[in-house]
Parts: structure tokens; C-alpha cells; sequence
């Protein structure tokens, strides 16, 4: 049977029922105690409960539960849910891919490549690539390199026409 994750107030009474010594005496007393808004909203919350299997309510009377049955998964539910967030979690890092013939790329949980042409293909050009190959600095900065290559640029050709400038200026004055 697959996990299923309650809601917090179902829970709130899930953990309740298990507690208690007398789960049937609990519910009943819960019903008498209760107004019709929450009277409807606890037959919910009972109605979630027997449909995830947690508990049977094989009968009942006055409109109560007679007979309250908790099944062990009810009483193992921290556990249950202990694993579910657990493998939830060790899922989140992964990264299924699936291919014909039942091959696959596994990405993820220590990135594992295995049984795929296009695997093969990447674990090669890691396996060439050389580890101590390192960028010179115009690779890693181009824009950097750029702007002080057209600085300097721009610093030699104004001393080279500065007499021209010079001279402009000193004609119109």
C-alpha cells in the first residue's frame, strides 16, 4: 500500500486515537461535545481515516461510533512518514531519464552515469579532457580585455595628434 500523508488535523486525531486507552470512548465523547459544524468536520476527518486504512469503524450507534478498530499502520505512522520525507528527499536530488531498451541516465546521489550512448560519449570527453589545463586571463575576462586594449589604444593616439590639437586649438583663439 502506497504512503499517504495526512493533513494536520487529521492527524491531531489520528495521534489522538492511538493514544488513547479507549479509542470508541474517545470519539464519543468528541461527538457529544462537538456542534454540528464540527460534528461534520470530525465525520471527515473519521471518513479520511477509514479510507487511508488507518481505522475501521465496523459499527455504529446513535449516530456514534460503536466499535473503533486502529490498525497498525495507524499506530506506525511516524515512522511511515519518517521514510516517505526520507526517500521524498533522496528523490529530490535525482534526475530520471529513461531511454529505449530500458537504458537510463541516473543524475544525481553521487551523479552516476550508466548504461547510455550519450554516457559514454560524456565519461569520454571527461576522460580526455586534461584537469591542469587552465584559461589565460583574456579567456576567463574579454570585456575587461577589451576596454583596456581601446583604453591604451585611445591614450596612444591622443599623443600622437596632440601637436595637431594643439595647434587647432591655438588657430581659433
Amino acid at each position: 500500500m502506497e504512503f499517504n500523508k495526512l493533513p494536520m488535523n487529521s492527524k491531531k486525531l489520528l495521534d489522538e486515537i492511538v493514544k488513547a486507552e479507549n479509542p470508541t470512548q474517545l470519539l464519543c465523547e468528541r461527538f457529544e461535545k462537538s456542534s454540528s459544524k464540527e460534528d461534520e468536520e470530525l465525520r471527515n476527518l473519521i471518513k479520511e481515516l477509514c479510507q487511508s486504512e488507518y481505522i475501521r469503524i465496523p459499527m455504529w450507534a446513535d449516530n456514534k461510533p460503536y466499535h473503533v478498530v486502529v490498525n497498525n499502520s495507524a499506530r506506525t505512522y511516524d515512522k511511515q512518514l519518517a521514510e516517505y520525507e526520507e526517500e521524498k528527499r533522496a528523490q529530490r536530488g535525482t534526475i530520471y531519464i529513461g531511454t529505449v531498451n530500458d537504458k537510463s541516465v541516473k543524475l544525481g546521489n553521487g551523479n552516476k552515469i550508466s548504461n547510455s550512448n550519450i554516457a559514454g560519449i560524456i565519461e569520454n570527453h571527461l576522460d580526455s579532457a586534461s584537469p591542469d589545463v587552465k584559461k589565460s586571463f583574456y579567456e576567463k575576462h574579454p570585456v575587461i580585455c577589451s576596454f583596456l586594449v581601446s583604453f591604451v589604444a585611445g591614450i596612444v593616439l591622443l599623443f600622437t595628434f596632440w601637436s595637431n590639437i594643439v595647434e587647432l586649438i591655438e588657430g581659433v583663439f
